[in-house]
């Protein structure tokens, strides 16, 4: 009986330590994220850290909102009208 608790309290303490883990990496890579966006991190090349902020996010089971037609939205363009006077 003794065993049993023990094996379980060993292994509540590694699920803690791995979701210790987890937030601290997510934490980490919004931090890099955000600072780069803001311009402290100028050589820096953020799709790394948004590539593991992704992968955290998915560990909790958060992605990306998808369009419910299935169709992406074409950004419209505007157009100046400008004249083009010929040469």
């Amino acid at each position: 009986m003794a065993e049993e608790e023990e094996s379980q309290s060993g292994k509540r303490s590694f699920e803690l330590l791995g979701e210790v883990v987890k937030v601290s990496v997510l934490a980490w890579s919004a931090a890099l994220l955000t600072l780069s966006y803001m311009g402290y991190f100028q050589k820096m090349d953020p799709t790394f850290i948004a590539s593991i902020f992704s992968g955290s996010l998915a560990g909790y089971g958060i992605s990306r909102a998808v369009d419910t037609n299935g169709k992406q939205k074409k950004p419209k363009i505007e157009e100046d009208n400008i004249t083009k006077s010929k040469p």
